[in-house]
């Protein structure tokens, strides 16, 4: 983005990065469109692109949420999402809650969201996750977890990834679909 001379904060996308296996295939997706989205943040959460230096030399370039509107429907992307409030990571070493953070997180987000558009209801029960967990061991805890907040029938994805930071066990990212008028 710098290299292209576009500002690495405010008006960027949605977006989630996460490590692998070594020798495992590199999966790169994104979605464009010719419709300017809208960019949601989370007030709980520091915008990632305004981190401390601690983090890392340069901030990461991305958005905690984009909503776009095409045609009748309005979508909603939720960036990689974990149990970090202001900037730092919470409840260390205990995946439950951290779970149960990450999801406290994606709700500010769907009511910044629901705030953003009129009449929009974005809603927890109604979303798609991906989930990504650290430790394979912890993957009961954080089913429980997302089955007690999202409903036995919930759209859930999980897959083993290295998360951003070493202290963080799971991170959710999620997308949903509401109708709106044209």
């Amino acid at each position: 983005m710098r290299a292209c001379g576009r500002a690495p904060q405010g008006n960027v996308p949605a977006a989630s990065a996460l490590g692998s296996p070594l020798a495992s295939p590199l999966v790169v997706y994104f979605l464009a469109a010719r419709t300017a989205p809208t960019f949601v943040e989370n007030p709980r959460q520091v915008s990632a692109y305004h981190y401390p230096r601690e983090y890392g030399s340069h901030s990461p370039a991305f958005s905690r949420a984009t909503l776009l509107r095409q045609g009748a429907r309005l979508m909603l992307f939720i960036s990689g999402t974990a149990s970090i409030v202001g900037h730092r990571s919470l409840h260390l070493g205990d995946t439950a809650a951290q779970t149960r953070e990450t999801l406290a997180n994606i709700e500010a987000l769907l009511a910044e969201a629901n705030r953003a558009v009129r009449g929009a209801r974005f809603e927890l029960d109604t979303l798609a996750c991906k989930v990504y967990v650290r430790r394979p061991a912890d993957l009961p805890l954080v089913q429980a977890e997302l089955e007690a907040a999202l409903g036995g029938g919930a759209r859930v994805v999980y897959l083993q990834a290295d998360i951003c930071r070493q202290d963080l066990l799971v991170e959710i990212e999620a997308a949903a679909m509401y109708p709106c008028a044209a």
